[in-house]
């Protein structure tokens, strides 16, 4: 997990972790996505913090959250768990970089 540290606003917690980045691009190959017109889906769902604890996210204890934070976790159509970060922007943005044609759910 690495944090970035933004000067206008130290509460930015990006979850996804760069290092392992090839291991990531290996499971995403992996993941039979269903397939929709030829386009692997994900969703992108609204989650608390207390939901991202539930996935087995763990957040050093160096980093505060503020209450009711509000996450994105990012899923593969047959619900495995892509990553989870702060914005909807990273969650899409991470999706497209992975050739998912991103979707939200409410």
């Amino acid at each position: 997990m690495r944090t970035k540290n933004n000067a206008d606003n130290n509460d930015d917690v990006e979850l996804f972790d760069e290092a392992d980045d090839e291991d990531d691009e290996e499971l995403l190959d992996e993941i039979n996505a269903p397939v929709f017109e030829g386009t692997r889906l994900a969703y992108i769902k609204t989650i608390d913090l207390d939901e991202a604890r539930a996935m087995g996210v763990v957040i050093p204890s160096e980093i505060r959250l503020p209450h009711g934070v509000k996450l994105f976790a990012l899923h593969a159509a047959d619900g495995t768990t892509l990553g989870i970060t702060d914005t909807w922007a990273s969650a899409y943005s991470a999706a497209v970089q992975n050739n998912f044609v991103p979707l939200s759910v409410h």
